[in-house]
C-alpha cells in the first residue's frame, strides 16, 4: 500500500512530470489528428477519443485515503 504522501511526492519527481509532459504531447497529437480526420473513419475516430479518454484519466488518477 502507498500513502497518499507518497503518490504526491512521486507526481512531483522530475521523471514523473517528464512522463507527464510526454502523456500531454500525446494527447495534444491525438487530438490533432481527431480534429483534422474525424468523420473520414469511425473506427479511427474512435480509437483517438478512447486513446485520449484513457491518457486522461491516467493524469487525473486520484489516491483514495
Amino acid at each position: 500500500m502507498i500513502s497518499r504522501d507518497s503518490y504526491y511526492g512521486w507526481q512531483q519527481h522530475e521523471v514523473t512530470q517528464a512522463y507527464f509532459d510526454a502523456i500531454n504531447t500525446r494527447i495534444a497529437d491525438a487530438t490533432e489528428l481527431l480534429v483534422t480526420s474525424a468523420g473520414l473513419d469511425s473506427d479511427q475516430d474512435n480509437f483517438y477519443r478512447g486513446f485520449i479518454r484513457a491518457y486522461n484519466e491516467m493524469l487525473n488518477f486520484e489516491v483514495d485515503e
